[in-house]
């Protein structure tokens, strides 16, 4: 059986003085990454709304990340991880199946962008509470 690799990630937002206590500790920097990601979406942001992130990091490619299978338990969030454009596509081919939008709404982000930007936020709202009438 094929073993795969798990990427095992903790974000933390290091407090004042942690870089000074990791030098006092004997720590060193031993490398620096730099690099720039463009992201895509829709213009209703109907990826980032699903939790869908598709990427293009400047020297390594494309990436898509979704949401991974349920049932994992315990304190993280678990992602399909994608880099092959093959498979990127086909995963993708799934949101590119949704109805075309609305004249109204196609007007509304050509010229009235505001109204069409009040529109995204007042959806937003309701989605936040679960209230389908405000």
């Amino acid at each position: 059986m094929a073993q795969g690799l798990i990427e095992v990630e903790r974000k933390f937002t290091p407090g004042p003085g942690t870089e000074e206590r990791l030098q006092e500790l004997g720590g060193t920097l031993e490398h620096r990454a730099t690099f720039r990601d463009t992201y895509y979406d829709t213009p209703e942001l109907s990826l980032m709304r699903s939790d869908h992130w598709l990427r293009q990091r400047e020297g390594s490619g494309w990436e898509f990340k979704c949401p991974g299978t349920a049932g994992i338990s315990g304190p993280h969030t678990e992602y399909l991880e994608l880099t092959s454009e093959p498979a990127i596509v086909a995963k993708l081919c799934v949101p590119a199946q949704e109805k075309a939008p609305a004249k109204l709404i196609v007007y509304l982000q050509h010229f009235r962008p505001q109204d069409y930007q009040r529109l995204l936020e007042a959806n937003s709202s309701r989605e936040a509470t679960g209230d389908p009438t405000s």
